[in-house]
């Protein structure tokens, strides 16, 4: 093939001197060989320890250490720019890594695909393949037509793909997400419960002890601060989501059996004769007369007690029931005392009868725990532990007590000023008037007293049909009691007791931001890191490349092409066959075994380098692996 005019030896020989004399010496051209495959090898490797570590981040949530609370200042924009400039920057990142792997794993892919004998076809059809994925992908279907180089065009694909993968897993795969947390810290609160001290200052219970019934009347009433029989501290602010622990104090009641006791009903009263530390005494309670199945809660008129060492009786609650009760006959001989209540009957004559009652006594105390409750709401959370309720009906056992709370809300209990306004009379002019604190203790036992008092207007013979049971009995005294204790708390100035001031620890729920590593991009990710450093190794042939063998040119371009089909007689002899210059023509005319390669000693200069281009003609279309 003839080179032309501008080819001739004169005018090769300023080039080619001028071209030599640029040219790099041995030692620098195979160090720039190991540099480049080193380097490629080493960011190939670190990027596999990358996605490593940070799939032992993922295993073991590490990266959840990483938080960001949200605050006034930074609860809307500040997040949102946090995540997207972590992931523009985890993304450009990725990109520039990839693009130096790309480069460095393209120029030893060509250069050690230069340097072996194989197809021409097969070295077009790889350089043509790192020219992008669409690219590589007609590559790979070319190689159906005519198959030259399956599986380093099928590897080049694979690892475009993989970087393909990369980029697009790298902006989801690091993220900011929100996640609850909490934070102990301390709060003011209103006391639930309150020392002995701030009972005795003066209340109104006249006033205060009607209001008990509402809570239950009225379902929609918000109840902070009370939960059945337990009353608990309560937040003094409700800007703070989450849960405090404040104190909460249950009130449990422990009824007993009072025997012997002395009824007088000229003066309504009953004598209740007790022994204490062996020292005797008795109590007079005033005791009217009583319609069947009802509850009276009496009050102390005297307690006669021979030394003034000894206190009892203000505070514990007195009960006068005329319902039935599950007792031994023997003992209900002890305890029972009968009454005589005339009645008219429905034809308007008086009808004596006889009602039996138990004269009771219910001690109470309280238990105070820690309880948890919902700042928001003022809600208690946790159960408090209560203790099991009395299954059958003993004897009172009387003990000696100072003074303490319990005093002042037994006689706020026993408060007559309060009438239900359900009022009975005998034929004789006695009347039963029950306080409200009476009905209400009769409701939640489960007593009526309206249903009683129209039968009481009917004519209806006083017979009890009711068995009242002592855990029935005693809830309702400690729920009545911790009612009235919570409502009592309206301030010196209403008439009521001083609520009391403390402090709380609060877990404080906030919503922050944490750092998130996605497992479905990460596990992509890795792969992909993986396969272009297997891909890498296997493409640049780093376990049997020589490094005294370099390829004559270090790329495969139009440049580079035309400097090679100056140099090959036998390259221009089989392209000068070509009549039409077709992708297949082409392909297929090129498919002779070529080896661009020249041997480098560190011992001889540039200018007594030996070059060798060899080309032998071949048209088997054999593959290479």
């Amino acid at each position: 093939m003839p080179l032309g005019p501008w080819a001739t030896n004169g005018a090769l020989q300023p080039w080619f001197v001028s071209w030599k004399a640029r040219s790099k010496n041995p030692s620098e051209i195979r160090f720039d060989g190991l540099f480049s495959a080193r380097a490629c090898y080493m960011l190939h490797g670190v990027l596999v320890m990358i996605h490593i570590l940070l799939l032992t981040f993922r295993v073991g949530h590490w990266e959840h250490r990483v938080t960001l609370p949200f605050t006034a200042k930074n609860d809307g924009l500040w997040p949102a720019v946090l995540s997207a400039s972590l992931q523009a920057f985890y993304t450009d990142f990725v990109q520039i890594y990839t693009a130096v792997l790309l480069f460095l794993t393209q120029r030893l892919v060509i250069s050690r695909t230069l340097a072996r004998r194989r197809k021409l076809t097969a070295i077009h059809d790889i350089s043509g393949a790192w020219a992008g994925l669409g690219s590589a992908l007609s590559s790979v279907w070319r190689q159906t037509i005519i198959p030259a180089s399956w599986w380093t065009t099928l590897a080049v694909t694979a690892y475009l793909t993989s970087i393909s993968v990369l980029h697009v897993t790298s902006s989801t795969l690091l993220q900011f997400k929100t996640f609850n947390t909490t934070i102990v810290t301390s709060m003011p609160t209103t006391l639930g419960w309150l020392d002995d001290e701030s009972y005795n200052s003066g209340a109104n219970w006249e006033s205060i002890s009607p209001s008990i019934p509402i809570i239950n009347q009225l379902p929609g009433l918000v109840t902070a601060g009370l939960s059945n029989i337990t009353v608990y501290d309560t937040p003094q602010t409700a800007s703070i989501v989450g849960n405090a622990t404040v104190n909460a104090t249950t009130v449990t009641s422990h009824c007993g059996l009072l025997p012997n006791v002395t009824y007088f009903a000229k003066n309504s009263t009953v004598n209740v004769p007790f022994i204490v530390d062996g020292v005797r005494g008795s109590v007079v309670l005033s005791a009217n007369i009583t319609w069947s199945d009802q509850i009276h809660v009496l009050q102390v008129l005297e307690v006669d007690l021979p030394s003034d060492n000894i206190s009892v009786a203000d505070a514990d609650v007195f009960l006068m029931v005329s319902t039935l009760l599950e007792i031994q006959p023997s003992v209900q001989k002890e305890v029972a005392v009968n009454m005589t209540f005339d009645y008219y009957s429905s034809t308007g004559e008086s009808v004596p009868s006889v009602i039996q009652v138990y004269f009771l006594q219910c001690s109470l105390s309280a238990n105070t725990t820690e309880g948890v409750i919902d700042i928001q709401t003022k809600s208690l959370l946790s159960p408090v532990p209560i203790s099991p309720p009395s299954t059958r009906w003993d004897m009172f056992q009387w003990t000696n007590q100072s003074y303490t709370w319990r005093d002042e809300i037994s006689f706020a209990l026993s408060n007559l000023a309060s009438s239900s306004g359900f009022e009975f009379f005998d034929a004789s002019s006695q009347s039963i008037d029950l306080s409200i604190t009476d009905e209400y203790i009769m409701s939640l036992v489960g007593l009526n007293l309206t249903d009683q008092y129209f039968r009481y207007l009917n004519g209806a013979p006083p017979i009890s049909n009711f068995t009242l049971r002592p855990d029935k009995l005693e809830l309702a005294i400690a729920k009545a009691v911790a009612q009235l204790i919570w409502i009592g708390q309206m301030g010196i100035s209403n008439g009521g007791l001083q609520p009391g001031n403390g402090m709380a620890n609060v877990s404080e729920e906030l919503i922050a931001l944490r750092l998130n590593i996605n497992f479905l991009p990460l596990s992509f990710a890795a792969s992909a890191s993986a396969i272009m450093l297997v891909l890498a190794l296997h493409m640049t042939r780093a376990f049997n490349a020589s490094q005294d063998i370099q390829a004559a040119t270090p790329n495969i371009g139009v440049l580079q092409l035309m400097w090679l089909g100056h140099r090959s007689a036998s390259i221009n002899e089989v392209l000068e066959d070509v009549e039409h210059p077709t992708e297949d023509n082409l392909r297929r005319a090129g498919m002779i075994d070529v080896c661009l390669t020249k041997t480098i000693s560190d011992e001889e200069e540039l200018e007594s380098s030996t070059h060798s281009l060899s080309d032998e003609v071949n048209h088997d279309h054999d593959d290479e692996m």
